[in-house]
């Protein structure tokens, strides 16, 4: 085929747009008092494990912290100490 019979074939340019995820997050509100900015967390029944080295002065200098947490984690509101454990949750795990 030469030039001139492929320019009478009719061409089309497709595009095709592939769909991309949006990160949406939702901000947690307290329902009782609309606080939008101050929360607070409470761990039950945790331990903190902090590794020491001591220098030649005699001080020791933390190099490593663990944490286990063994109980429940709470979620408060910072304004009215409401319990948003439940919302906290919801929101992200990203059920509704």
């Amino acid at each position: 085929m030469n030039k001139k019979q492929l320019s009478s074939f009719k061409t089309h340019k497709i595009t095709i747009k592939k769909p991309f995820k949006f990160s949406y997050k939702e901000k947690i509100v307290c329902p009782y008092c609309q606080n939008t900015e101050d929360f607070y967390e409470v761990i039950e029944n945790a331990t903190f494990i902090v590794y020491y080295v001591q220098n030649d002065e005699g001080m020791l200098e933390p190099i490593e912290e663990d944490v286990e947490v063994l109980g429940p984690v709470r979620f408060f509101c910072g304004k009215c100490h409401a319990d948003l454990t439940l919302l906290k949750n919801r929101i992200t795990s990203g059920k509704e």
